[in-house]
């Protein structure tokens, strides 16, 4: 195919575009008198036979315009197939993050919230690929069209396709979400009302959606999900295995208690007790008892922890800490323990476990070299006991190794631990970072307490 082709025929400029899909003529001489048929001639000369106009060329040889270019021929284009693609009935780019206010305090309002969806409900439509077509040049030459691509099946849970695989159903009532290419329908009980004595306690596998408040005396269970409460909570206990979300605070009286798997946030904690597997986020901590993995921080311009004790293996973080009344408020930050003792302890457990471990593997080999030989029957009951040893040493390694694994993750995180406070650290406060200790004697403000071997170092955040 030429990249560009200009000729002229008896006073007949022809122009073929270097992608071989368009030929444009032009009259250049006209005196003289054309009839179709030579136009067509010199596009068979050129060996263009696809896609000839032959009515603009009648209208080229009527019109006799020297200026003016026709376009006489024009090749097929192809059409490229559409890729497969899913169309979602639901939002799947929600923000449910809290959100900052301008005074550095954080907004609960919205954390947490996913719609929820009906057993039944509509949930994906998969619109498959289209046909592609092929083009055709002005030269016969085939112009190939890429071809639209299948996509896969969605990956998930708690949905069911339809006849023709095309349809996605929610299987169950709950929440549905599409998140690292997986959609997934967690079942979750949905209480519009409050939870009160005269209602009963609540115990459900899944996440829970309280729409209303907790009142005083009940108990929360999520064995195996999220707490989410839009209202207030009363001296209850609440227990997920994942988060505790709150949108407003509990007021515990000194018997509201929660523990959770995860994260917990609220707005205020005031005489609670939380055990924390995450970090706890509130925007006030008063005369509490809090826990917590990895952070606790007290955000916004009054965040605020005053009375009772705040633990957290790395970081502790508020605007105000005390008050000048000398409330008793007690710090905590890493560990309280020396812990490479327990890490020690530890290797020698599992060293001893993989000793025993070969022992019965080598055990084995060696009733299977006797089997083999002997073909005696009787040695299985001894070999299927030492497999089941040989179980059970594994499982016991794995365990030991886990917990390897978490008391080195305590040490990484009590190794960075330190307390910060954004305003002001009031006397009477007593601070603890990995076991050094000591009592706050002067107001001191924009603070960071760290351990510096067995001293309590206070510095200026700049």
């Amino acid at each position: 195919m030429p990249t560009q082709d200009t000729g002229s025929k008896s006073g007949i400029e022809i122009v073929v575009l270097d992608d071989g899909m368009k030929t444009f003529a032009s009259i250049q001489d006209t005196s003289k008198e054309y009839v179709r048929q030579d136009v067509v001639r010199y596009l068979e000369d050129m060996n263009i036979h696809t896609g000839i106009k032959y009515d603009v060329i009648e209208q080229m040889l009527k019109e006799k315009k020297p200026d003016k270019q026709y376009l006489i021929a024009e090749g097929i284009g192809p059409v490229d197939g559409k890729d497969g693609w899913f169309e979602f009935l639901f939002d799947t780019e929600l923000d449910t993050k809290p959100k900052i206010l301008k005074d550095g305090s954080v907004d609960y309002s919205e954390y947490g919230d996913v719609p929820s969806v009906d057993e039944g409900q509509k949930l994906v439509i998969y619109h498959p690929a289209t046909a592609s077509e092929d083009g055709e040049n002005l030269f016969g030459e085939t112009i190939v069209a890429r071809k639209g691509k299948e996509l896969a099946r969605l990956k998930g849970k708690g949905f069911y396709l339809s006849e023709n695989n095309r349809e996605y159903f929610a299987k169950t009532s709950g929440r549905a979400v599409y998140e690292n290419e997986r959609l997934v329908v967690e079942n979750e009980l949905v209480i519009d009302g409050d939870v009160s004595l005269s209602r009963g306690s609540v115990s459900f596998v899944d996440d829970i959606h309280i729409r209303g408040n907790v009142l005083t005396g009940v108990t929360v269970t999520s064995e195996k999900g999220s707490i989410v409460v839009d209202g207030y909570v009363e001296a209850c206990q609440l227990s997920a295995a994942k988060e505790v979300v709150l949108k407003n605070g509990m007021q515990g009286n000194g018997r509201g208690k929660i523990i959770a798997g995860g994260d917990v946030s609220g707005k205020f904690f005031e005489q609670v007790t939380v055990e924390s597997g995450g970090s706890v986020n509130a925007n006030a901590i008063m005369n509490s008892h809090v826990t917590a993995v990895q952070d606790v921080i007290v955000s916004g311009r009054f965040g605020i922890i005053i009375g009772g004790e705040v633990r957290a293996e790395r970081y502790v973080t508020a605007t105000i800490i005390g008050n000048m009344a000398e409330v008793k408020t007690r710090i905590y930050a890493g560990v309280e323990e020396d812990l490479f003792p327990k890490l020690m302890a530890k290797e020698r457990e599992q060293e001893a476990l993989e000793e025993a471990l070969q022992k019965i593997a080598a055990g084995i080999d060696q009733i299977n070299l006797l089997m083999e030989k002997t073909k005696r029957d009787d040695l299985n009951e001894k070999k299927v006991k030492l497999i089941r040893g040989k179980i059970a040493k594994e499982n016991q390694i794995n365990e030991t190794v886990r917990e390897k694994q978490k008391i080195m993750d305590q040490m990484g995180r009590a190794n960075v631990a330190r307390i910060s406070v954004q305003k002001t650290l009031y006397p009477g406060t007593r601070v603890s970072i990995n076991g050094v200790a000591t009592k706050i004697d002067q107001e001191a403000s924009h603070a960071e307490i760290s351990a510096k071997g067995s001293v309590i170092e206070v510095r200026g955040i700049v």
